[in-house]
Parts: C-alpha cells; structure tokens; sequence
C-alpha cells in the first residue's frame, strides 16, 4: 500500500511541476506554485524557513522521501526504471534487475563540494550561480521542461486553436511554439537529460546517489531517519529477491544491510518480499527487535516460521501516511485571453541589439541579486506571457533570464516572472512598485530613425509608451526626431518592439531604431 500511495502522489507532485512551467496563464501557479518553492535548492537560495524545516525534519523522520515523491528529476527517473522493467524479458523482470553496489563516496562527495563552491562563486560575483545550476535537480528538470516541454506543448495548442478556429470556435489561443527555445540552452539540457536518463536506465537511482548534491546531502540526514525500511532477519529466507529490486542498489542481502544514506524510501522492497521480512518502521523498534531475536537467529541455521513471531500494531504507518499529504495535483485552464497590440505601421522581427547592457526584470532588483541566485531553472521565461525572457548565451549570466524586446514588451501590469521565481533571484513585486521600477533607458538611434533619418511620418514609439516618457520633437531642419526623457522612461521596451525600422522606406536594417540599455541596479522613479 505504501508503494502505490507514493507512485500516485509522485505522479501527482509530477505533473503539477511540469505543468506550471506548460501554462502560460497563471492559473497553475495559482494552486502548485509552491511545488518549485519546496525545491531543496531554491529552498535554500531563497531562505524559504519554513520548506527548509519541513524538508530537513522531513528527512530526519521518513529518510530520503523527498528524492522519491518531491523531486520531479528523481521521479522521472522511476518513470525511465519502470519502462526498463516493462521492456525487459520476463526472464530477468522476474527477478529482478538490480545488484548491490558498494557506495562512490569518493564521487558523491566530490560532486558536493564542487557544487557548493559553484555557489559560493555565484555570491562572490565570481560566476553567475548557473554554473551550480547544471548539478541542481530541479533546474535540470526545469531546462528539460522549457526548452523541450513549453514548445510541444504550445505547438499543440497552437494546433488545436487554427483547427477550433476552421470551424468558427476562437476559445483556445496559444503562445509562439519556439517562444523559449534557444539552441544552446536547449543542447544543455539534452545532454543532460539523457545522461540522467542512461543512468536510470543502467544503474537505476545511479545519478541520485553519484552524481546529485541534494541526494547527498539528504544521504547525510537520513542516516539518522526516525523511520527506515528494516530487515527481520527471522523471517528472511535470504532470497535476495529485496536487493535485486533495488533501484538504488543499497540493500546488501547477504549482511542482511541497508545503506540508508543511498535510500530513496520508494517502497518497492516492502512489495517485493514474499515473506514479510522487511518492514516500513522505527529505528528503536527495529533495534529492540534485532536483539530479541539475536539468540534465535545465531543458534540455528533452520527457517523459522512465520506465525511464530507476532506483529505488532505499525502505529509508524499512521504518521507516515500523514507525513505524505503534502501535494496534490491541478487542472490545467487552457483558455487565455491574451491581447494584441496593434502598431501605427507593420512590425517585424527584429535582431537584438548587440554590445547593449542586459535588461532584467523588475523583481531582480539588481544584476548581483539575479547572477548570485539564478540556477537557470527556466521557469520565469516558461511563465512570461509576453515572450520577453530570454536566457542569456553571455558567460557572466549564462542561461540566466534577459529581456529580448524583439517579439514583445515587458507590459507594466505584468508581474509573471516575479510570482513564480522558487530561488529569489526574482522577488516578488507589487504592480503599482513595479510600474514606477527603472529597469533600463530607451535610447534612439537617428541613423535608423523613420521620421529622424528620413522624414518620413512615424512617431511608434511614442505612441506607444505607457509612461508618455518619449514625445516628438522637430529638429532644424524640419525633421521630427523621438527625444526620450531619461528621468520618467521605465525600460520596458514597448518602444523598440513597436519601432518598425527596416519594414518601410528605404531602412534595410534589421535592428529597431529605439532600444533599450538595462540598469545594473534598479530604481524607483
């Protein structure tokens, strides 16, 4: 029972994840946004105390729960074991797949340190926090998801939408399909999502108890768990049959031992033992139990009966079963109504400007906050309606999120990116702080400019500023040029997205007129 009940939360904690980074209206987030949250990592990143005391005493009573029911890489990992084992032949299914293996400590802890000095790098702005980012579990899971995940997803939507639309139905609107998919980022994570997957395939839970950071240090904690898997040896017939269904290779048959640091309390031992002998319970009782039954299981090499052992009532049963009511899963809302914006002549899609400084969103505060505590997960550029986030090929913020003002504008009502940010590199922020919030300064280039360059009647940008920080000015020689006012303009690019440079009169260029330069720190006005 046990087992099962954790497969159905898992798969419930799963696909909450997957599909707060698939919806793009908000309506997820609303009720599994804390799943991200709850995170090991952005836990910390964030000074989440309450999910760092819930996972640390989490771990401390139930061993390492969370690999197997919180953790979305870890649990797509069971999905790559069970695919193994349903394709495996029935010769070797039946047995099982798995064999002991003696702990890489040398490997675990390795991997740990140089995680830990990749974030501490991060908050010495010596290199942006990404880096530690590339060993965090759930910023593996979320690149997977963003760059592979969001475009199918949307691509599908898209689909469905043209197709409801044939036939005179326009509920369903859908974002661009490619809206966060960048090709280096994208090769990252499919490097790593298919060594991930090799592993689980090969060595089960290998990755978890090799490789991860988090694995190993909740490896540490469990150690000292209140509740464990147990061998009773009176009742094992030494079959192994517990070992070779081990996807984390941690149970040695022949000493009749656990390695409770390696662990993952998936359960699947407790079905795979016809006898009863390994048992879900606490570490005293299981001590109490071992020295009753010492005498018995030293002075005789014959099998002892089962009825000749009473069990007692599993009261630990009860307050595991409480411990797991930690998540749930979440209807997906698939109608978005998402406005357009119209323009006084046609746009196009434009290059970003190169050797411009980076403009981030409001709730980084500054460029030290956002380097120092972004792992990279993807999450608020799967969230952005408006297709503005971008994540960074620079090496000082490498995948980390950058506004692209080409294909859209951050639109000051707008607070996506702040609400879903799980590691605090984005703070929330409140719409009438983020309105007033400088995060760049529009500049005009009036060798590109429509009206400036050739005098032809344009004026986008400044109809289209929601601060009216831009109006139009007529030069000397009787030409009408955008002047910015630096003091009021907010750098929310709706200027440069809406400049048509290049689509009309005698312009080529492939660059707007108008951009934006991002502020290191920002500022309200």
């Amino acid at each position: 029972m046990l087992r099962y009940l954790r497969i159905v939360v898992s798969i419930a904690v799963l696909a909450s994840i997957l599909f707060v980074f698939l919806d793009y209206t908000g309506a997820v987030s609303a009720f599994a946004g804390w799943l991200p949250r709850w995170q090991v990592v952005p836990a910390f990143l964030a000074l989440n105390l309450i999910a760092i005391v819930v996972l640390l005493l989490g771990t401390l009573l139930f061993g390492r729960l969370y690999c197997s029911v919180l953790c979305p890489l870890g649990i797509s990992q069971d999905f790559v074991i069970w695919l193994r084992r349903i394709t495996a032949p029935k010769r070797k299914r039946r047995p099982g797949l798995f064999r002991f293996a003696t702990e890489k400590k040398v490997l675990r802890y390795s991997f740990l340190a140089i995680f830990l000095l990749l974030l501490a790098a991060g908050f010495a702005a010596l290199l942006p926090s990404s880096f530690a980012g590339l060993l965090d579990p759930y910023s593996i899971f979320g690149r997977a998801a963003g760059q592979f995940g969001v475009p199918l997803w949307r691509m599908g939507l898209g689909a469905v939408a043209d197709s409801a639309a044939e036939h005179g139905t326009y509920i369903l609107d859908a974002q661009p399909a490619v809206s966060a998919f960048i090709y280096p980022v994208a090769a990252i994570a499919a490097i790593q999502l298919i060594i991930v997957a090799v592993m689980a395939w090969r060595s089960g839970r290998g990755y978890c108890n090799t490789v991860c950071p988090v694995g190993t240090f909740l490896g540490f904690l469990s150690r000292f768990s209140l509740l464990r898997p147990v061998i009773d040896t009176s009742r094992c017939n030494g079959c192994g049959s517990c070992g070779r269904h081990c996807k984390a290779k941690c149970i040695n048959t022949k000493a009749h031992e656990i390695d409770y640091s390696r662990c993952v309390v998936c359960f699947d031992c407790l079905n795979s033992c016809t006898q009863g002998a390994i048992r879900y319970t606490s570490r005293r009782k299981a001590k109490t139990a071992e020295e009753s039954t010492a005498p018995a299981a030293t002075s005789a090499t014959t099998a002892v009966s089962p009825s000749a052992v009473t069990t007692a009532t599993d009261t630990s049963r009860r307050a595991f079963l409480a411990g797991l009511a930690i998540a749930g899963s979440s209807a997906v809302v698939m109608a978005a109504d998402k406005s357009v914006d119209g323009g006084l002549a046609p746009l196009k899609k434009k290059q970003r400007h190169s050797g411009v400084a980076p403009t981030i969103p409001a709730g980084a505060v500054s460029l030290r906050n956002l380097r120092s505590h972004c792992t990279a997960c993807q999450l608020c550029i799967s969230a952005c309606p408006n297709g503005v986030l971008r994540p960074s090929l620079n090496a000082d913020g490498f995948m980390q999120p950058v506004m692209h003002f080409t294909e859209g504008f951050c639109r000051p009502e707008c607070t996506a990116c702040a609400d879903v940010c799980p590691t605090g590199a984005l703070k929330p922020i409140a719409l009438d702080v983020k309105a007033v919030t400088k995060i760049g300064t529009a500049t005009v280039n009036f060798d590109k400019c429509i009206s400036a360059a050739y005098g032809q009647t344009c004026g986008n940008c400044a109809t289209h500023c929601p601060v009216h920080a831009i109006h139009m000015k007529r030069d000397a020689e009787g030409r009408v040029r955008p002047l910015v006012n630096a003091e009021i303009c907010i750098g929310c690019g709706s200027c440069e997205y809406h400049c048509p440079s290049g689509t009309v009169g005698q312009l080529s260029s492939r660059e707007a007129a108008i951009y934006v330069e991002g502020l290191d720190q920002h500022r309200i006005i």
